[in-house]
């Protein structure tokens, strides 16, 4: 954590980018600008959040509220071709902004520009907390600020806690190489966890929430029921990588098949989750796709985007159902 100090604020302003290259349209914020935002935090208590640290970051006990029995159902916002899980959010929903649904991603993350339309407040006991992001290859400071309502479509949630970034222009590599459209923000699993369900269906491209609605996998369509585990933060799941037991993060942020720690020469021959196999799997390295930490293995969506796959947070399973015929 990183309190909003003068010494913060100056690290914020040279903090683009030192592990990665950024693009140049990202430029940090000028200094009069951080302290406006980011230096008179709001006491969360006022809105029933207790927040306390941790050796994993601040914590935050009350937020991310979802009514009983709510549901919504949302088109990918992504071009036609490109399977990345964008969808729509915000304070009304004429005025919805797209979101990438990270699942690498502990946190959720939020463009400083879209902080007024979204009417973020910077939230903290006595100083701004600072965070950078952890999954992917990225030095620019985000400071916690609170959505007191955030709507995908008929689903609200309340008290979101996001992250704003302390520079203006694009997300960078926390984009995962969308580009149309252009992103405002990214959904992590502080959020994701909030739902009783998150579902991907990549073959009709839609994404299905639940607040408090158990999901009931169809027994003819489902192929693997794999058990979740939380890992610093993220949803992953146990499997074997060539013949090795590995903990993987299922990455929908990921354009591949499967990123790991070193490189390989050809393709994984074989990768399992339970009772679903993959064979002849290409490979990238964490590193050559500018992701953290760099010593567990992903899966992306080169092979998660071939099935309906249900996060069930009530259950802590992952269904891996195929796609529904026509």
């Amino acid at each position: 954590m990183k309190r909003i100090t003068g010494g913060a604020l100056l690290l914020s302003l040279v903090l683009v980018g030192c592990r990665s290259p950024q693009p140049e349209t990202i430029r940090p914020l000028p200094e009069a600008q951080l302290r406006s935002f980011f230096g008179k935090p709001e006491d969360p208590r006022r809105y029933a959040i207790t927040m306390y640290s941790s050796d994993d970051g601040p914590v935050f006990v009350g937020a991310n509220r979802l009514h009983a029995s709510q549901q919504a159902v949302l088109p990918f916002m992504s071009k036609r071709g490109d399977s990345a899980p964008v969808i729509a959010a915000g304070l009304k929903v004429e005025e919805a902004l797209p979101f990438l649904i990270d699942t690498s991603a502990k946190d959720s993350w939020l463009r400083f520009e879209s902080t007024e339309a979204l009417q973020a407040k910077t939230i903290g006991m006595d100083h701004a907390y600072g965070i950078t992001p952890r999954h992917v290859r990225d030095d620019i400071l985000g400071y916690a600020c609170l959505l007191t309502s955030l709507k995908f479509d008929t689903l609200s949630m309340e008290n979101m806690i996001v992250y704003a970034r302390t520079a203006i222009g694009p997300l960078g590599t926390m984009a995962r190489n969308v580009e149309r459209p252009p992103l405002e923000g990214v959904l992590g699993c502080n959020v994701l966890r909030a739902f009783a369900t998150v579902q991907f269906d990549f073959h009709d491209r839609l994404i299905t929430l639940t607040s408090t609605l158990p999901y009931h996998p169809k027994e003819s369509q489902l192929l693997a029921a794999v058990p979740m585990a939380d890992t610093e933060g993220v949803y992953t799941v146990n499997g074997m990588v060539d013949g090795k037991k590995e903990t993987i993060i299922l990455d929908t942020g990921g354009d591949f098949e499967i990123a790991l720690p070193k490189m390989t020469l050809g393709p994984v021959k074989q990768v399992s989750l339970g009772d679903l196999v993959f064979r002849q799997v290409r490979t990238y390295t964490l590193r050559e796709r500018g992701l953290e930490p760099d010593k567990t293995v992903r899966i992306g969506r080169g092979l998660l985007g071939r099935y309906k796959m249900t996060f069930d947070n009530l259950h802590y399973t992952v269904y891996f159902e195929k796609p529904e015929e026509p």
